[in-house]
């Protein structure tokens, strides 16, 4: 589902860096304790650190310029998958420049990582429903996965990234030709699979 009224500030939240807390055996412990303690650094989150990177009044002028946004309907909010201007996002998980891009491609994700294939199969077309009861064990944790696609991304170092996502079919065509539209004045290649578009999934040799 395109998504059309989007909250900008819940797109780029970043989570609160903690502290380490507070500890009673460095209290209790004596000097030298303290003195050769080594002290722990709050570790930051991946995307707090992107969005620092790129500057935070940055990134919302470029989504006001104009976005597209998608989600599966009834997904949790940071499934949303946005192509700003000039951005790739994934909330809370990723902020990939678009301009760094020299190819990508919209697959289905690797054979052994896909455990969900059949069942994806079994329900096609069906809307994502959170309640849905399988009628085999443990089946149910598929009922979002059955949407996943495996995008890849290769910049201008050649270095490859892999993000994963769900998004459904009826989307995936529409989220290709805005990602071509966005890369080809910097001549980025297409190397997807028509297959993933249509929501079928490739006879394995």
């Amino acid at each position: 589902m395109k998504v059309t009224d989007i909250n900008i500030d819940q797109v780029l939240y970043t989570e609160p860096v903690r502290t380490r807390p507070y500890d009673t055996d460095e209290e209790t412990g004596g000097f030298f304790k303290k003195l050769f303690r080594k002290k722990e650094e709050p570790e930051v989150p991946f995307f707090n650190i992107r969005v620092e990177q790129f500057g935070k009044d940055a990134l919302y002028d470029d989504i006001k310029e104009g976005y597209d946004a998608y989600m599966v309907p009834g997904a949790p909010f940071e499934t949303m998958v946005l192509l700003s201007r000039s951005y790739l996002i994934l909330p809370g998980k990723e902020i990939f420049p678009l301009y760094d891009v020299t190819r990508f491609a919209i697959k289905n994700e690797h054979y052994g990582n896909r455990p969900y294939e059949q069942y994806a199969i079994d329900r096609f077309g069906e809307p994502y429903d959170p309640g849905y009861i399988s009628e085999y064990e443990g089946e149910e944790s598929f009922e979002l996965d059955r949407f996943n696609v495996l995008l890849q991304i290769t910049d201008e170092d050649k270095v490859l990234y892999e993000y994963v996502f769900p998004m459904e079919v009826a989307d995936r065509s529409d989220f290709r030709a805005k990602l071509k539209e966005r890369l080809e004045p910097i001549g980025a290649v297409d190397f997807s699979e028509e297959d993933v578009l249509e929501g079928r999934f490739p006879e394995e040799d």
